[in-house]
């Protein structure tokens, strides 16, 4: 068997973690009446990261947490612990899954303070995560490319409207 054949791998389609969720952008645009000078809040902006209909408990963790994240701005281990207490979400859950998604897709970051504990003099770290807004200045950005991609397309057939 050529090594090629054996090195690729059946595709099962993009892994979850690693995609976001559009449903038919007509729709969107109907559900969420968007327009240039209406905002979007958070819950819709998050329902293409975990799509309600398919992640519904992801969603209303993520929900819940950039919540309370926007309202204070810094959250500390001591208020991520806070959180996950009187929310009842599960601590596995939140750490493996919905605050490193919220990190790849630019949404929050995250940071690392070094503590001493005096009685064994081992160091520890506290995580801080913060909101980040990695999120719209990618998609800003990656808009703003295809519309010049279109524009320029336009202008080279001629067609574009004066």
């Amino acid at each position: 068997m050529p090594e090629e054949v054996k090195k690729s791998l059946p595709s099962r389609g993009i892994p979850s973690k690693e995609s976001l969720w559009l449903e038919d952008i007509r729709k969107l645009r109907d559900d969420w009446k968007y327009h240039q000078n209406v905002r979007l809040e958070i819950d819709q902006i998050l329902h293409i990261i975990f799509p309600k209909k398919y992640q519904e408990k992801y969603y209303e963790t993520a929900l819940k947490f950039m919540h309370s994240l926007l309202q204070k701005q810094v959250m500390r281990g001591a208020d991520l612990g806070e959180f996950l207490r009187s929310s009842n979400f599960s601590k596995a859950t939140f750490y493996n899954i919905i605050l490193p998604r919220l990190k790849r897709v630019g949404m929050i970051t995250t940071e690392r303070e070094a503590f001493t504990e005096q009685a064994s003099e081992r160091k520890f770290y506290r995580k801080i995560v913060r909101p980040s807004t990695q999120f719209s200045i990618f998609f800003s950005h990656l808009a703003r490319e295809y519309e010049s991609i279109v524009e320029t397309a336009k202008a080279r057939s001629g067609t574009q409207k004066t």
